[in-house]
């Protein structure tokens, strides 16, 4: 019988830690690109100086690296199932959980926002509904969710999913598309449905214009377009099919 996926996603996590925030800079273009657009639209135009902010599944503090030079005295919180990421991360070793979050007795009990970024992908329907329930009662009044999910309907995806069994036949050492791990898709509407089981949904965001494998292969032109037109404000249709994840930003129901 095989290992549960959070188990799976611990390994494999574990196994590349120690270069993964490389990825965040320069060395990667396309990573560099699809992990600061995703953290910026993730923070924009909120005020965390004196907020409780949770970050489910927070890896190697990239969230938190990106926020702390801004709001000094926020109090940030990070969780993530892979012991090797969180020691990589600069947040406190006090306010680093390894597991779930909701197995976690925090002193904190209610946050002002949480984020799940680059997570739901991961999870089994059945734990991304146990966070969805430990955030919604445990956010304060007026409190933020910010969580993204992988477009089933985008190229990206389609691409990707086909290019999974062969690379994995390769052995792609190191890469989650040949490391086996499940992956869950969303399409807008569904992940729409779900955030609303838990949340008043605010607005959406289409992350990451690109298409494997074009983003790495020709990254110069692939992001070049991808910035171009990220910058579009409206949420067109034919948009969607051109952005591999959805950013939702959902409110407590009061």
């Amino acid at each position: 019988m095989s290992a549960p996926q959070h188990e799976q996603a611990a390994r494999f996590f574990d196994s590349v830690s120690g270069t993964y925030k490389d990825k965040y800079k320069d060395r990667s273009p396309f990573h560099h690109y699809f992990f600061n657009e995703r953290l910026d639209k993730a923070t924009r135009g909120l005020d965390l100086a004196d907020a409780d902010v949770l970050d489910i599944g927070s890896g190697t503090g990239a969230l938190y690296d990106h926020l702390i030079e801004q709001f000094p005295h926020m109090r940030f919180h990070a969780t993530d199932v892979s012991a090797g990421m969180l020691a990589q991360s600069a947040v406190p070793t006090a306010c680093k959980y390894q597991g779930h979050a909701y197995d976690h007795p925090f002193a904190v009990k209610r946050f002002d926002v949480v984020y799940m970024l680059g997570v739901s992908n991961y999870l089994t329907p059945d734990e991304l509904e146990k966070n969805l329930t430990f955030i919604e009662r445990s956010l304060k009044p007026g409190g933020r969710v910010i969580i993204t999910f992988t477009n089933a309907h985008a190229l990206d995806t389609w691409l990707r999913n086909l290019a999974r069994g062969p690379l994995r036949l390769l052995g792609g050492k190191g890469k989650v598309l040949s490391s086996g791990l499940g992956s869950w898709t969303y399409g807008q509407g569904e992940a729409q449905r779900i955030m609303k089981r838990h949340f008043n949904v605010e607005r959406i965001d289409l992350l990451n214009h690109t298409v494997f494998p074009f983003n790495q292969l020709l990254s110069g032109p692939s992001l070049a377009l991808a910035r171009r037109l990220s910058r579009r404000v409206e949420n067109a249709a034919w948009l969607r099919w051109l952005s591999s994840d959805l950013l939702i930003r959902a409110v407590e129901r009061a």
